[in-house]
């Protein structure tokens, strides 16, 4: 008969919930002071399970230290564990034996837990950091992150996105405290029972993807956004089971609602590495040829194309002194140009930089579209502008939309200053405008808000497709009066286009030197 069918339900219950982390020693072992046969079986498979993850878990052999606890382990099996079972339970330092053994082998599991790394920071798109860079070992202790985000994956295969400001504390491979900002953990099977603390809450998962955020003051927030968990305001509560698409919220008096989760509040997925010499399309407005801005570069497949400015004779696009030479200017009416450069489809990756000047008395009719491309219909679209729109989120910051479908960064941009804009797509699976999209201004990631969660599908296939324009709405069409967010206006220096997700370095690479290193 094996162990666990000597068990009652109850029993084998208690126990996995004390194997998975939940604070209930003095229940089992209270349990185990009215059956002898129960405190015989749980010692033994406490002892082997904790040791047995614990040195699987363990960068290294054991160190002498390792060695001698376990030594002493054995020692204390062989004196716990006579012949006869009744005479040792009756025995009054039984009880006590029992207690050392179940602390010895929770220390020596933190003992390897602390004096190994368990966690590698394994993405960031933060360019400073004083804690840890990409590569960094990290074992106990806390975890700062004062912009962008970062990955960490743990030695079990839990993989946590950091977004900051942000301060965590990593506990050991199963558990992690959260102070303040905002995580996402995704778990694997052979990981549940990972858990996330909070100044007021208690959160363990049970096979799934979650989001946590909590505030300064340490209210706390979890979002399901895949699988399942279970959460509890502190150890005088039940837990509440929680699954996809719903949330729990918690107050500091531990009082909590239920509501609908959010998944575009959180960072999912950070980009990977960045091809180091992608194809890519460089217009720096220096040189007008009649009517034609021409391409330099690396060009795309070999090819280079042309700008042609579409405004009318007797007002063409005027130029003006840039960040790096010339730049062109907008005036928001009929000032515009075209490309035969079709873009980039589907959800491929992509980054779109440049130079922008937004005047002081923006209006929300003169803001679409910078750069544009693709189809008018659901997030067949890619225009970037500053957002005209309220209802999206505050006027004049950078805007990238699908059609129907949109980010809105931070920064207001309308000062009549030159800002340096970086609008970078990553694909990858389960892409989408929320979570694969990252806003740079002026080589800074962008606080972003309004994310909608809808899939990226750039249409470059179908007839009514557009080319790559520059100032002019890709909603507009020649003559339509009911249409009044027509044309850009303001100034465009130095517009890279390229077909891979650039990275910060790259970026800020692109706003301080006009070019990608070789």
């Amino acid at each position: 008969m094996s162990m666990t069918e000597q068990m009652t339900k109850h029993q084998q219950q208690l126990l996995a919930a004390y194997l998975a982390g939940e604070d209930v020693a003095d229940e089992l072992l209270e349990a185990c002071q009215h059956d002898v046969n129960l405190l015989a079986q749980v010692s033994k498979y406490v002892t082997s399970e904790r040791l047995l993850k614990a040195h699987h878990q363990s960068d290294t052999r054991p160190d002498n230290f390792t060695r001698s606890v376990m030594a002493k382990l054995s020692e204390q099996q062989k004196t716990i564990w006579p012949k006869s079972t009744m005479s040792w339970f009756s025995s009054p330092y039984s009880l006590a034996a029992s207690i050392m053994l179940f602390v010895s082998v929770i220390f020596l599991a933190e003992h390897l837990d602390y004096t190994n790394k368990f966690a590698e920071v394994t993405k960031m798109t933060a360019s400073h950091n004083a804690n840890f860079s990409v590569g960094s070992q990290l074992g106990q202790g806390d975890i700062i992150l004062e912009h962008g985000y970062s990955e960490i994956s743990l030695e079990n295969g839990v993989v946590l996105v950091l977004e900051a400001p942000v301060k965590v504390n990593l506990q050991s491979r199963d558990k992690v405290t959260l102070h303040h900002g905002k995580l996402v953990a995704r778990v694997p099977q052979n990981a549940i029972g990972f858990r996330v603390d909070t100044p007021s809450s208690e959160i363990i998962d049970l096979g799934t993807e979650f989001g946590v955020e909590v505030s300064n003051s340490g209210e706390s927030q979890v979002h399901v956004l895949d699988g399942e968990i279970k959460a509890r305001g502190n150890k005088t509560q039940s837990y509440q089971h929680v699954k996809k698409d719903q949330a729990l919220a918690f107050d500091l008096n531990h009082q909590i609602t239920s509501f609908v989760s959010v998944p575009s509040d959180f960072m999912r997925v950070l980009p990977g590495d960045s091809i180091e010499e992608p194809h890519l399309l460089h217009w720096s407005f220096d040189d007008k040829q009649q009517h034609n801005y021409l391409s330099i570069g690396r060009g795309i497949d070999g090819q280079q194309y042309v700008a042609k400015d579409k405004s009318p004779i007797d007002e063409p696009l005027t130029e003006v002194a840039g960040v790096y030479d010339k730049a062109i200017s907008f005036n928001g009416e009929n000032n515009w140009l075209e490309t035969q450069y079709p873009g980039v489809g589907s959800d491929n990756p992509r980054t779109v930089a440049f130079w922008l000047k937004v005047p002081s008395d923006f209006l929300p009719e003169n803001a679409y579209g910078i750069v544009s491309w693709g189809l008018q219909q659901d997030y067949s679209a890619w225009q970037i502008s500053p957002n005209p729109e309220l209802i999206d989120g505050p006027l004049g910051r950078i805007r990238i939309g699908t059609y129907n479908a949109q980010i809105v960064g931070n920064t207001d941009l309308r000062d009549d200053e030159w800002h340096h804009i970086a609008v970078v797509l990553y694909g990858g699976l389960k892409s989408n405008l929320a979570t694969h999209v990252l806003l740079y201004v002026d080589g800074k990631l962008e606080k972003t808000q309004k994310k909608s969660i809808a899939k990226v599908a750039t249409n470059l296939q179908h007839p009514a497709s557009r080319p790559l324009t520059i100032g002019k709405n890709i909603g507009y069409i020649e003559g339509a009066t009911h249409e009044k967010q027509m044309f850009f206006k303001g100034g465009l220096d130095e517009l890279y286009v390229v077909e891979a997700a650039l990275n910060q370095q790259q970026i800020i690479q692109l706003m301080t030197h006009n070019q990608l290193n070789e």
